[in-house]
């Protein structure tokens, strides 16, 4: 403290030297942190190239290192949309390969649980066929997550008359898993053909017959949803924004007042991965809330009641 100066003024003069200091180190991080996204931006970029060259996207051993580490990197970042996810996403090399991402991780998902749901399907032992699946954790939590966040809201879905999921592709771990969780009658819906018989015998392997029943639909065009008390809308279900709205649209339609709709979606780097649902566009919905996890779940949940 200088001759004459009060301790408030000492501390001011203090507090401005900090805040410098705070400045200073701020902008290293940012420019830290800005070459760190232009090296995430340029990884993403020769993943996508590299998984373009492949043969094809079913299980292999490249196929599943590449996918593994594109999963790596979106995890890092699981917030809304961090300055970190915004520079990556708006990275040119990565903004014009999003829409080709979105497929070929698709397509790799796709065939990923056609292995999976045929092994499980024709073991003697499907559970321990199934324990080894590398993302049963992820959906078993995310399951959970889900219906805790609906329990936050007031929504007891172990009460349900009958769960609705649209999109549930040919390995229905969703759908078991709610099942499982809650003992409601699941309706899955999917437009492939495939993935209906695949999954149906999955579910017949691993929880008997009846339990879960399977329908080939459009997720627009399935108008028995219109009986489910809850509605599960997969992050794979329309995956162009134009599909995506027309299914929202029919199931503002079809829905009954007060029934209840998860949307899956995706935020930060994790839009990489699957595309997201801009909840600026769901007008009409009565929105309850919008659920990022930060931990090894993928996708975000957004929570919407048709009023």
């Amino acid at each position: 403290m200088r001759a004459g100066e009060t301790p408030l003024e000492a501390g001011a003069a203090a507090g401005r030297v900090v805040d410098q200091v705070g400045d200073l180190a701020l902008l290293h991080d940012t420019s830290v942190d800005q070459a760190y996204a232009e090296q995430l931006a340029a990884r993403v970029a020769t993943i996508y190239e590299n998984l373009r060259q492949q043969p094809g996207l079913a299980p292999s051993t490249m196929v599943d290192r590449l996918f593994t580490e594109l999963v790596g990197l979106c995890g890092e970042d699981g917030g809304d949309l961090s300055p970190r996810a915004a520079r990556v996403l708006g990275d040119q090399r990565v903004a014009s390969r999003l829409a080709g991402l979105h497929e070929i991780c698709a397509e790799g998902e796709y065939l990923m649980e056609t292995h999976w749901a045929r092994r499980i399907a024709e073991a003697d032992k499907p559970r321990e066929e199934l324990a080894g699946f590398p993302y049963l954790g992820n959906y078993r939590e995310l399951t959970r997550l889900e219906i805790n966040l609906l329990r936050c809201f007031g929504v007891e879905p172990a009460t349900a008359r009958r769960i609705c999921f649209l999109g549930a592709g040919p390995l229905p771990l969703s759908a078991i898993c709610l099942y499982e969780e809650l003992g409601v009658p699941v309706d899955v819906v999917d437009r492939s053909e495939e993935a209906v018989v695949l999954g149906s015998a999955c579910v017949n392997a691993l929880l008997g017959r009846g339990r879960v029943r399977f329908h080939l639909a459009d997720a627009a065009r399935f108008e028995q949803v219109a009986g489910a008390d809850v509605v599960v809308l997969g992050a794979l279900a329309g995956l162009e924004p134009d599909a995506k709205n027309a299914i929202l649209a029919a199931l503002w339609q079809r829905l009954d007042p007060g029934t209840v709709l998860l949307v899956r979606s995706a935020a930060g780097l994790r839009r990489l991965l699957y595309p997201a649902v801009g909840t600026r566009d769901l007008g009409g919905w009565e929105q309850l809330g919008v659920l990022h996890p930060l931990n090894d779940v993928i996708n975000s949940v957004i929570v919407l009641r048709r009023p």
